[in-house]
């Protein structure tokens, strides 16, 4: 099932907490939620195997050891992504959940902002292959081993640069809504290429330098536009074409692509293309053409 936030709130992601028996395994950038901390503490309270990797210091954010913390005292194993995805400009930016049956991909931090303030996207599915191989990426991480297993349709970074500049390039309009306008050079091509068969929105925060990128991707026919704050933050990573979707961690940065821990999902099955689709149409509407007021 696709889920969109803010409108159906946190419940979809503690009910998925709820249903874990044996494991529950959680890699998500920030966790700061009282409502999932408490839930984490029940669920591990029955028993369950639960085991969490967040990034030791997201950026610009100075509680990451409160965080951890207090993740600690909910009984569950806690540990900091591993040493390759903490250097400087590098993160482990994922959000994804396991359980022995389903799995949570999409691009919410498991924040209350995620699930009242920002428009976020998240899929909670059993496809066997994705669960085999987001299980598999969980594991090779917590024991900071080599992962070498890529299933058909799961994204991962590093290494997810020509995937998403592919689902870019596909035929017919696509519509893409994400917080960063990024530096990656294969992405802002793809882009550029697009030309006025693509819509971006972007929020009215969006930095001077994507400021730069936005007017190039204008001169070649883009249509952009920004979220005001007063309706929603535009915290998505989504696109949304004829014949495939995304939606996950990436951003379009060289670090998000080619250095970080990304994941998300391509998406193939058509209600869930339409279902973003819509949502797009009606987050248009809402869009301003300047980054000031509406």
């Amino acid at each position: 099932m696709l889920f969109v936030e803010p409108e159906e709130g946190i419940k979809p992601i503690i009910d998925f907490i709820r249903e874990s028996r044996k494991f529950l395994y959680i890699n998500c950038y920030l966790i700061d939620s009282k409502e999932v901390i408490l839930e984490v503490e029940k669920t591990v309270k029955r028993g369950v195997d639960v085991k969490i990797i967040v990034d030791g210091r997201p950026y610009q954010s100075g509680n990451a050891g409160v965080e951890i913390d207090d993740l600690k005292k909910t009984g569950a194993s806690v540990k900091t992504a591993p040493a390759r995805f903490e250097k400087p400009d590098v993160f482990d930016h994922a959000k994804y959940m396991v359980t022995g049956k389903r799995y949570e991909i999409g691009t919410p931090n498991l924040t209350d902002a995620g699930f009242t303030k920002n428009r976020e996207y998240f899929i909670i599915a059993g496809q066997r292959n994705i669960l085999k191989g987001v299980l598999k990426l969980f594991e090779s991480d917590w024991e900071n081993s080599k992962f070498d297993s890529r299933p058909e349709g799961l994204i991962i970074s590093p290494g997810s640069e020509n995937d998403i500049a592919a689902i870019i390039g596909q035929e017919g309009p696509v519509f893409i809504e994400t917080e960063e306008m990024g530096d990656d050079p294969p992405v802002l091509k793809a882009l550029s290429d697009k030309g006025r068969k693509l819509r971006i929105i972007l929020p009215s925060s969006v930095s001077p330098n994507d400021l730069k990128n936005v007017n190039t991707l204008k001169k070649n026919g883009v249509a952009v536009k920004f979220m005001p704050a007063s309706e929603l933050y535009m915290h998505a990573k989504m696109i949304a074409g004829r014949h495939h979707a995304f939606i996950g961690s990436e951003n379009f940065s060289d670090s998000s692509l080619n250095k970080n821990r990304e994941v998300g999902l391509r998406i193939e099955k058509w209600s869930l293309r339409r279902k973003l689709r819509k949502r797009f149409r009606n987050d248009w509407k809402m869009a301003s053409r300047n980054t000031g007021n509406k």
